[in-house]
């Protein structure tokens, strides 16, 4: 019978610890769960190995890219207790937490020097900060290593994401096998990502020939029952098309964490700021669709408490992620809708 996860033990420590994935994986028994303490810079950056009983592709599973993202923390540390490894085909290298700094600090990019981790690929960001040190060193463990990557993401303190997908596109045969291995997760939305488009870690391992997906479901100061489940089921519904792991899931009703059976296709998104700071007073919901002119997000400004509105700008759209705080700042993220046609 499925439990809140409140209810369930979250993690069971590993049995086998190791430096780093190179002595993991020469080291490991087979069926076995090892814990990494693999170090950058003086920081842990605490890795798990799940080995199968035999050989097979192995997948990188990844949360807490930004700080602030935490529905995909305790969905790796349920994945974790929930994995038999006797029934995985191939290994799965688990990260919790990717970005210890900012987790720890509560914020989206590390406190170390305030750069967002999932935009130090090929954009106009300073080599030398520790998020692009850290970055490349974190694209190579993942292209050295693995076969496939799920980065888990969500809203953050300040938004809500409907269960959309971001797929790297930048290679075209990593991009066929990441749209086959999605073909049985329901999602809102699909959208098309290029390199050119923010610089994300993706991409940069899409370029590669490593098929990458980034998964969205949750957001606010909380994690939630339903977005931790919406990550683990599109996790195990991807290792299943994979042929890496054919165990079910005990999930939620299929009414809980049903969405749209066939994705809305995004190629182009639209980005709106707030126009002033002060108080949020009405938004739409994250997955609604939109048409143009219709009220998206108000806020009552301050000091001039008068009310600013923010209108769907496109002929249709899907609210992909939408400001949820109750406090907003002028030039604030407010909206990002994916372009329908």
């Amino acid at each position: 019978m499925w439990q809140p996860l409140s209810a369930m033990q979250f993690f069971k420590p590993p049995r086998y610890i190791f430096e780093n994935l190179e002595q993991a994986f020469a080291q490991q028994p087979e069926a076995t769960v090892s814990r990494i303490n693999e170090t950058y810079e003086e920081q842990t950056i605490a890795l798990f190995l799940v080995k199968g009983y035999k050989a097979g592709p192995t997948v990188w599973i990844q949360a807490a890219l930004h700080g602030d993202e935490h529905d995909g923390i305790i969905a790796c540390a349920r994945l974790l207790t929930d994995i038999s490894p006797e029934g995985l085909r191939g290994s799965l290298i688990v990260c919790p937490v990717t970005n210890p700094t900012a987790m720890l600090a509560g914020t989206n990019a590390s406190p170390l020097d305030g750069v967002n981790l999932n935009r130090v690929f090929g954009q106009n960001v300073d080599p030398d900060s520790y998020s692009s040190r850290y970055g490349e060193w974190l694209a190579d463990k993942i292209t050295t290593h693995a076969d496939f990557l799920i980065d888990l993401h969500g809203g953050g303190r300040w938004l809500d994401v409907c269960p959309f997908v971001m797929v790297a596109s930048d290679h075209d045969e990593a991009f066929d096998r990441t749209l086959e291995a999605l073909s049985q997760v329901p999602l809102t939305a699909t959208l098309i990502c290029r390199a050119e488009a923010k610089g994300m870690l993706i991409n940069e391992v899409c370029q590669k020939g490593i098929p990458a997906v980034l998964l969205e479901s949750g957001g606010g100061n909380r994690w939630s029952d339903v977005a931790v489940h919406m990550h683990l089921q599109a996790v195990h519904l991807i290792l299943k098309q994979l042929g890496v792991y054919l165990t079910e899931l005990q999930m939620k009703s299929d009414e809980t964490l049903s969405t749209n059976s066939k994705p809305l296709r995004i190629t182009e998104v639209a980005e709106l700021r707030f126009k002033a700071s002060g108080i949020l007073t009405f938004s739409r919901q994250a997955g609604e669709v939109v048409r143009q002119g219709e009220e998206l997000i108000r806020v009552l400004s301050y000091p001039e408490l008068e009310e600013h509105s923010i209108t769907c700008p496109i002929e249709q759209g899907v609210i992909l992620s939408i400001h949820s705080a109750s406090t907003v700042h002028v030039d604030g993220y407010a909206v990002m809708l994916g372009k329908l046609t």
